[in-house]
């Protein structure tokens, strides 16, 4: 049987919290170290036959990335929610309606980051807020165009793939 014998922090900064955890399974006993990031939230939302991206800076690539809105799950605060407010902070635009199509480990090798992805439609201009730090440039897409532009990228976003192609099997977006 998998037990958790002991966590011990090696490190805390802003964003995330490095844990190493020591396990016993049957006479073995073993170390893993495990990104503790907790619970994040990408968001696809679409204007009419049009999707909404972000190009954004991002500090650990040193570079630009299209993207789906997206961020972290505050603590007292519920995936929906996030959502919500992701979109209003990064584009502007306020989902009057939400659906969730899903939830991914984004990468269980080292972190316990689980993506809740959604659906944003029925979208109300209410204007943008990013947080201090945020390089952000809204980008309108083509659904039809969406997945092959995201692909043609030289870096793919994980999250951003993984959020159209749940899109797209709700027959949302088809490629070109």
């Amino acid at each position: 049987m998998l037990r958790l014998l002991g966590e011990k922090v090696l490190c805390k900064g802003k964003r995330v919290t490095l844990v190493q955890k020591t396990y016993s399974y049957g006479e073995h006993v073993f170390v893993r170290d495990v990104v503790a990031f907790g619970q994040s939230v990408a968001v696809v939302p679409l204007v009419g036959d049009e999707i909404l991206l972000v190009k954004q800076f991002r500090a650990p690539i040193g570079g630009w990335i299209i993207e789906v809105p997206a961020g972290r799950v505050d603590p007292g605060e519920t995936p929906e929610e996030a959502a919500r407010r992701e979109l209003v902070e990064e584009t502007g635009y306020y989902p009057r309606k939400l659906d969730k199509l899903g939830s991914i480990c984004m990468s269980p090798g080292y972190s316990d980051e689980i993506l809740h992805v959604y659906l944003a439609e029925d979208l109300e201009f209410v204007g943008s807020s990013p947080e201090p730090g945020e390089l952000i440039e809204v980008i309108r897409l083509k659904l039809a165009n969406a997945l092959d532009i995201v692909l043609s990228e030289p870096i793919l976003d994980a999250k951003t793939l993984a959020s159209i192609l749940l899109a797209q099997q709700r027959g949302l977006i088809r490629r070109s």
